[in-house]
């Protein structure tokens, strides 16, 4: 490989690990404290770097609900098979700061009594 197809695939690989640092923005933009308490819509899924799920409040409105990356949620107890579609569950976080977006960075969700603490420390 010649020092200029070099010097641009370290250009396009530093690029890219920017563009990922970027998107993993960790708890900026979701400031305000909510516990929340709702259905679960969407069982919680490990497939993705953090782990998801999605809650419908008794307003109606489904929230979706991100926890810690799949690793530590599984290691919290929490999985697809922990809380059922259809059982309700309290959410402890915070809220997106766009009141138009209705997503919770989770720290904790509670089902039948159990306390799934995907960040502990928080």
């Amino acid at each position: 490989m010649g020092t200029s197809k070099l010097s641009l695939a370290l250009g396009a690989a530093l690029a890219l690990g920017s563009m990922s640092a970027a998107a993993h923005h960790g708890w900026g933009g979701n400031t305000q404290p909510i516990e929340l308490t709702g259905t679960v819509v969407s069982a919680v899924d490990l497939s993705g770097p953090h782990a998801t799920m999605q809650i419908r409040d008794a307003d109606g409105q489904v929230w979706d609900i991100t926890l810690a990356p799949a690793p530590r949620t599984a290691r919290a107890g929490l999985d697809g098979k922990a809380v059922p579609v259809g059982a309700e569950v309290t959410i402890s976080g915070m809220r997106n700061d766009d009141p138009s977006r209705f997503e919770v960075k989770t720290r904790r969700v509670t089902h039948n009594g159990r306390n799934y603490d995907v960040y502990p420390q928080g």
